[in-house]
């Protein structure tokens, strides 16, 4: 063998050794990308989540928007409790729907006249005593029933069950002011006599959140 062809035979070496380097490091690299691209951006994926809901029609609707709205988006599968009302605005699973002005009577001593100012005051007492969050208040006030005492709804969340869930406070802020007196009448009656399930999507839908 020539000196030449022993040099050329060392350098087509090289050459092949960097090529195979290259193209580990691409095809690394493309199986990293496909694997972020594939990731949802919320990923609860095989989480059971429990929300309560009163029993009232109101809350029915606003708990069907929250269940469907929060699995779309997650992957989670949410069970809807009926729980009778609770009105210290605590929470015993992993979200309730409460009301601001009962939930500010059981703490006690003078209240807020304003409303934001109220539901700041709710949401520091809340967090400090009982470990429970205050999310973004709904457009909604309720219970329909009592009117005169009607106040805005806040969806609330115990500190643990968010770390179980740790987007969950994100994906219902962002019902905030969809969830109004006027999504709430619509979801009502097109769940009458059809899938709540699918009237929660449609809305959904409509509102662009899905």
């Amino acid at each position: 063998m020539s000196i030449y062809s022993f040099h050329l035979m060392k350098f087509n070496k090289k050459v092949r050794k960097k090529m195979a380097q290259k193209l580990a490091a691409l095809l690394s690299g493309t199986v990293l990308l496909t694997a972020l691209t594939a990731t949802p951006s919320y990923s609860c994926v095989g989480r059971i989540l429990n929300l309560s809901i009163d029993g009232s029609a109101e809350q029915k609707a606003i708990g069907q928007l929250m269940a469907t709205y929060i699995n779309e988006r997650t992957g989670t599968t949410v069970n809807l409790v009926e729980n009778p009302e609770s009105k210290d605005g605590s929470c015993t699973t992993d979200v309730c729907i409460q009301y601001l002005k009962p939930a500010l009577a059981s703490m006690g001593g003078e209240q807020p006249q304003d409303e934001q100012e109220a539901y700041t005051k709710a949401k520091e007492f809340y967090m400090e005593n009982k470990n429970i969050v205050w999310l973004k208040p709904f457009a909604f006030k309720g219970p329909a029933a009592q009117q005169a005492e009607a106040s805005i709804a806040v969806p609330v969340s115990p500190r643990d069950a968010l770390g179980k869930f740790p987007v969950l406070d994100r994906v219902i802020n962002k019902l905030s002011g969809m969830v109004n007196d006027a999504t709430v009448q619509e979801m009502i009656q097109k769940s009458q006599g059809s899938d709540p399930a699918a009237a929660a999507k449609d809305i959904l839908k409509a509102q662009k959140l899905i």
